[in-house]
């Protein structure tokens, strides 16, 4: 009898225990804003690694956002917020949860998102008519935002880049910079650096700009080795890393007083290429 009982004490716990590690694996994403990192985050090796204005950036990025915990990540800074989305694929909040933990923008998506989209809005399809905006999801919650067309894979249009340089421009002073993707790394990586570069360069340079966002938690954007079972190409990761350096040399000459539009200084460069 003993036994019995010691054996339905075992089975009792191994499925309470199977239970949360499946409510875990399904749910444990709406809670938190994965790959979040700020510029005022602390960094455990400074060696050799200019951080002049990087605290003064008042920036943060991470992926789609969960506002709860972004406002309580966020809650010392007193001034103004603005989000920059970096997503160009369509995304909103249901219900307060982001649609990508939905996997609205997928069409054939995991098992698990099935489960997701049962839970929180009663059928497994699809429900666009539940979808609010991110940009009215985000004053709803106190944020100011912006939507921006920055690529990682690809480089974005000279054009993105210049309505890019705009909305950096047009930033107010004192004011909380959040930068989002879809999963927190590329494109956010992206706008991260260049942010920086607008503000720091040439003062900094590019090879601190980008190790200090590294450590942070940014993707190395002048690495090009390929990743192992990484999504990029070699010369995806190449065609970065120029990208990269060029936009550091285009926004240095803007700063010394030389041509103020990357479209425009990018016709300029050419001959010289």
């Amino acid at each position: 009898m003993k036994n019995f009982f010691r054996l339905k004490a075992i089975l009792i716990s191994a499925s309470i225990c199977l239970f949360i590690g499946l409510v875990f694996f399904l749910f444990i994403e709406v809670f938190y804003n994965a790959n979040f990192r700020s510029t005022e985050d602390w960094i455990e090796t400074t060696e050799n690694i200019q951080l002049a204005g990087l605290r003064e950036l008042h920036a943060s990025g991470g992926t789609y956002i969960r506002f709860p915990d972004l406002k309580r990540k966020l809650s010392h800074f007193e001034g103004r917020k603005i989000i920059v989305d970096g997503i160009s694929e369509f995304h909103g909040y249901v219900n307060g949860t982001p649609t990508p933990f939905l996997a609205y923008h997928n069409s054939h998506p995991h098992w698990k998102y099935y489960v997701r989209r049962l839970v929180f809005t009663g059928t497994t399809e699809i429900r666009p008519d539940l979808v609010i905006p991110e940009a009215e999801e985000a004053k709803q919650n106190g944020f100011s935002y912006i939507n921006v067309r920055i690529g990682s894979k690809f480089i974005s249009s000279d054009a993105a880049i210049d309505e890019f340089i705009a909305v950096i421009d047009s930033l107010p002073q004192n004011a909380w910079i959040h930068f989002h993707c879809h999963y927190g790394k590329g494109r956010t990586s992206m706008m991260l650096v260049m942010y920086d570069i607008m503000k720091n360069a040439p003062l900094v340079s590019l090879q601190d700009i980008v190790k200090r966002q590294h450590l942070l938690g940014s993707e190395n954007l002048l690495m090009t080795s390929v990743w192992r079972k990484g999504s990029y190409t070699k010369e995806q990761l190449q065609e970065r890393k120029d990208f990269i350096t060029r936009f550091y040399n285009f926004i240095s000459q803007r700063k010394a007083g030389g041509t103020q539009r990357w479209s425009e200084w990018k016709q300029q460069e050419k001959p010289n290429m």
